[in-house]
Parts: C-alpha cells; sequence; structure tokens
C-alpha cells in the first residue's frame, strides 16, 4: 500500500461505503478501492509540542479555531484543509493568549470573543484576513477589565449575546458588527444601577430570542426579544414570587416552540414549552408526579416533528422519552437499563432519521445506541468493546454524507476515529493513529466532503487532522509511439495518450532529464534521433501524487 508523503494512518474500505463520502471531491477509482484514512493537515506547532487546535467553525471555503504555534500565543487560524493554507489569522494579543472563543457565523463573517492584551475580553469579528480581524467595541473600557460576552446566538443578520459594561451590570446586547450597532437591548435589572439579569441559554426561535434572566424581582425565569427594549419582556413567571424556575435555559426547538426545563416549585423540575406567551407556556408533562419530584429532563434533540431527551419517571432510571409537544405523546421510549440503574444516555445526535447516542444497557457497557423513536428500533449498534465489564465510550458523534463519525476505544486500541452506516458490519475503526495511547479525537467538524478534527499522535502532539483519500493515483499510458521509430525527418513528433483511475485527476509529463511540466492527454512532443525517455504522473484531487509514473522509451532512427 502506497501512502501520500505527510503522516497517514489509513485502512482499506470498499467503494459502496465511500461513496457519498467522495462523491464530488473525491472521484472514484474504476475498478479499485480507495484508500480513505486519517492524515494530519498541519503539525501547528513543530515537533511534539501540541498546537491544541479547538472549536472549530467552518465559514465558506475556511474553517477557524483556537490554535497555537510555540511562538505565539493562544490565538485565532484558519484553514481551507491544506498545510499551506493552514496558518494563524492574526495575533490578537502578542504579549500573551487572546484565547478566542464563541466562534460564530453571521452572514459569511465570524463573529468571537477574545482579549488582546489592552481591552479584555471583548466581541470581535473576522472577514478571514488579518486586516479585517478587529474589535467590534470596547463594550466596558474601564481599565482593561473587558464585557466577557457569552452565550453568542444568530437571528436573522443580528447577533445577541450577553455582557458587561460595568454601568449596567451582565444584561442582553445585540450587534450587526459595527460599533454603533453594538448596543444593549435592555436593562431587565434596574433593582441597583449595576445589577444583573445575567441573560444566558440564548435560542432564535420563531423570530425571537428566547433566554433566562433575573430583573431582581421574580428570580431567573424564561424571557424573551425581538431586539428593542419593548419587545424584551418576562414570558411567564412560572415559579411565582422570587424564587427561580430555573438557573440557566436548556432548551430545544420543536416546531416553532421552545421545551426547556423549569420548575414551578409544586411539581419538581418537568419538561415545559412555550409559544412565547403566558398562556402558551405550559408544562408538557409531569413525568415525575410527586410533590417536588423532579424527571429533570435534559440532552434535548429535535428530529423532525419528534423531540428526544432524557428523563426519570422514578420508576426507571434516567432514559430515553420523546415528545411531540402533547402531553400524550410524551412517553418513555425505551428502559434501556432495566431497574431503577439508568443507562447513562449522553452524545446525542441526529443521523438521518433516528437518534444516535451513548448508552450502558448494564451488560455491554456505554456503546453507540441508535433509535427510530420505538422501543423495537432502540438498539445497540455494537459492542466495539467486548471485554466484560469495559466501555468504548463513544463520542462527538457528527455525520458526514451519511455516515457516522465518532471516537471510541475498543479495548485493543486507544481511544480513535470510528465510522458506522448505522449496522454492526458497518462499525469500523477508521485508523489508529496513535498505536502507542489514545488519540482522542475531538472537535470532529464537517468540512466540505471531509472531516476535520484535533488529535494526538506521538510525533507531533495534538494537531489537526483530516478524513481524506490518501491513495496516490494509477497513471496508464493508453498509447504511444513503438519501441523504434524510423523517419527521413530530421525531427519526429510522438504522440501520448494516458489516464488516471482517479476521475478530476492532473497531470505532469517529463521528456528525458528535463523538468515535470503541467501537460494533458493526448500529449505531442518533437524529439531528434536517438533514445528518449517519455514520463506522465497524475496527481489527484486531495493531492496525492503518483509515486511511480508511467514510462515509455523508445529509439528514433532517421533512415
Amino acid at each position: 500500500m502506497r501512502f501520500h508523503p505527510i503522516r497517514s494512518v489509513a485502512i482499506v474500505v470498499s467503494i459502496c461505503a465511500i461513496a457519498a463520502l467522495v462523491a464530488g471531491a473525491r472521484a472514484t477509482r474504476s475498478e479499485a478501492a480507495l484508500t480513505i484514512g486519517a492524515r494530519l493537515i498541519k503539525d501547528l506547532n513543530p515537533g511534539v509540542n501540541s498546537g491544541n487546535p479547538i472549536d472549530l467553525k467552518v465559514i465558506g471555503d475556511a474553517f477557524y479555531f483556537q490554535a497555537t504555534d510555540g511562538t505565539h500565543g493562544l490565538e485565532l487560524w484558519k484553514s481551507d484543509g491544506t498545510a499551506a493554507g493552514t496558518a494563524m489569522l492574526k495575533d490578537i494579543n502578542p504579549a500573551g493568549d487572546s484565547l478566542p472563543s464563541g466562534l460564530t457565523a453571521l452572514s459569511g463573517a465570524l463573529f468571537f470573543v477574545a482579549n488582546d492584551g489592552a481591552h479584555g475580553a471583548e466581541l470581535w469579528r473576522s472577514d478571514g484576513t488579518a486586516a479585517g480581524t478587529v474589535l467590534v467595541k470596547d463594550i466596558n473600557p474601564t481599565s482593561g477589565a473587558g464585557s466577557n460576552p457569552g452565550d453568542l446566538a444568530v437571528l436573522g443578520n443580528t447577533l445577541f449575546f450577553s455582557a458587561g459594561d460595568n454601568s449596567h451590570g451582565r444584561e442582553l446586547w445585540k450587534s450587526d458588527g459595527t460599533p454603533a450597532g453594538t448596543v444593549m437591548v435592555a436593562d431587565i435589572n434596574t433593582t441597583t444601577a449595576a445589577a444583573s439579569s445575567n441573560p444566558s441559554g440564548l435560542m432564535a426561535v420563531a423570530g425571537r430570542i428566547y433566554f433566562s434572566a433575573d430583573n431582581g424581582k421574580n428570580g431567573i425565569e424564561l424571557w424573551k426579544s425581538d431586539g428593542t427594549a419593548a419587545g424584551t419582556a418576562l414570558v411567564k413567571n412560572i415559579r411565582p414570587g422570587s424564587a427561580s424556575s430555573m438557573t440557566t435555559l436548556t432548551s430545544s426547538v420543536l416546531g416553532n416552540s421552545l421545551c426547556f426545563q423549569a420548575n414551578d416549585g409544586t411539581r419538581g423540575i418537568e419538561l415545559w414549552k412555550s409559544n412565547g406567551t403566558a398562556a402558551g407556556t405550559a408544562m408538557v408533562k409531569n413525568i415525575r408526579p410527586g410533590a417536588n419530584l423532579s424527571s429533570t429532563p435534559n440532552e434535548f434533540t429535535t428530529i423532525g416533528g419528534t423531540m428526544y431527551f432524557v428523563a426519570t419517571n422514578g420508576k426507571t432510571g434516567r432514559e430515553l422519552w420523546k415528545t411531540n409537544g402533547t402531553s400524550a405523546s410524551t412517553s418513555l421510549v425505551k428502559d434501556i437499563n432495566p431497574g431503577s440503574g439508568g443507562a447513562g444516555i449522553a452524545s446525542p445526535h441526529a443521523f438521518g432519521t433516528s437518534l444516535v447516542f451513548r448508552a450502558n444497557n448494564g451488560a455491554n457497557g456505554a456503546e453507540p445506541w441508535k433509535s427510530d423513536g420505538t422501543a423495537a428500533g432502540t438498539v445497540m449498534i455494537k459492542d466495539i468493546n467486548t471485554s466484560a465489564g469495559f466501555s468504548s465510550n463513544p463520542t462527538g458523534f457528527v455525520s458526514l454524507s451519511g455516515t457516522l463519525y465518532f471516537a471510541a476505544t475498543d479495548g485493543a486500541h486507544g481511544l480513535e476515529l470510528w465510522r458506522s452506516n448505522g449496522t454492526a458490519s458497518g462499525t469500523t475503526m477508521v485508523a489508529d493513529i496513535n498505536p502507542t495511547a489514545d488519540s482522542n479525537p475531538r472537535y470532529l467538524t464537517s468540512f466540505k466532503t471531509d472531516l476535520v478534527f484535533s488529535a494526538t499522535d506521538p510525533a507531533h502532539g495534538t494537531e489537526l487532522w483530516e478524513l481524506a483519500d490518501v491513495s496516490p493515483p494509477q497513471t496508464t499510458l493508453v498509447s504511444h509511439p513503438k519501441k523504434t521509430v524510423k523517419t527521413t525527418k530530421a525531427i519526429s513528433k510522438a504522440r501520448f495518450r494516458f489516464r488516471s483511475d482517479e476521475q478530476g485527476s492532473k497531470f505532469a509529463c517529463k521528456l528525458d532529464g528535463g523538468a515535470w511540466k503541467d501537460c494533458s492527454s493526448p500529449k505531442t512532443i518533437k524529439v531528434k534521433k536517438g533514445k528518449h525517455t517519455f514520463q506522465v504522473r497524475a496527481t489527484d484531487r486531495a493531492g496525492n501524487v503518483d509515486s511511480t509514473p508511467a514510462k515509455w522509451v523508445w529509439r528514433v532512427k532517421r533512415v
């Protein structure tokens, strides 16, 4: 097996298994299998030290992330998926770490929070260039303290977030990306000049931003805003008086409604929904009846018209539930770990029309599961780590062109990158990136037709990787001159036709001791009498170069 010169770890998979992955950007071989594997994109911090890329965010034809090259601190980086196209975008804090976080896409631009060392943590934006990476506004100009923007959320062409300007405390803000357009929406808590309402859990639903906040009178409750002070209001005081119905908004969108957990003070923490009105804000179902007993629903994931979540009814442990927003439709999907122990469900992810997640049935450990919303259709995908009492601990589920990717361990290898089509036979390890320990793939992100992520290997530390075609194309000569060409002329023409086994490949040709030059088929060359060598090599769309060029040697005789 031949590999691209960049460090690669790969397995051979069938065309059927990866056809969707390679469509468009990864051409299929004519009668062979592609080698799809994990490949280091770039050693950001050269050597065994780590670049530590985190929080990958795709915008257009690039993705952004936080990393360090060992010379600069933790700064904002940008990549197009190639080594040459991966670089620090800007050294925002030349004296230390700018710690870019909360990376959020809005109207083709990147918004994030960073500290330039002079203003504290403030709101920044970038158009993908160093010159266009700028502080939006110094919201809290007090001695570089920073306004510490958080909970960034997008509604239309506006960014909403929480921030503190030291005059009003921490309140709801919005920005259009300009200093003038970055303003406080409303001073919700006015009990004192610097009191904070602490908006959190911002979620956009049906033209409104919903969030939890404390106005200093009603406790932490559900609020909404249309981006104006007049349109920012308490939706409902779910727990009457000054007590709070929630600590932060934990929610999901279901149709035009917001589903969330709340405690009305008598029935515990249960499932609620809201259409933005007080009358339309109500408990969906008292899953665990009894005074102040809680089902504590969380891990919300919506697929079509169904929202899945994890809860307990007091008879089972914390198991998988579903609802379409009505009490009658709110039901236990399956008691995966029978009894009161609970299945430890985590990392729910929409995979087509199914929900995939990690669960423990009490016998096989924590393994990947899937559900179609029925008890019969809620099954373990595969017992990856078959050792008794051990788990594969799948994490980071992400979908790419009909294939599920995640990190897991089979017990023989460390925590590595796996793929699945939703069946046991179609669930396999992609690559053993770190043969000596865990490569710990994290921040798995779909980028164009590739998967990009961070991972650790012994030679490079924790760096930026991709899942890609790592097999070089094969170049074939279709037609060429005879071994001996006789001519009466001083100059002879030779015509070559060639092809690659990967569609979309580009070619380079070389004559005798000359340099490689771009060419295409057919290629006609002129030569004098004597012995000549023609070579041609293909480069596929992934950048893999045929290391064994097709070659033809012939002799021209003048008669």
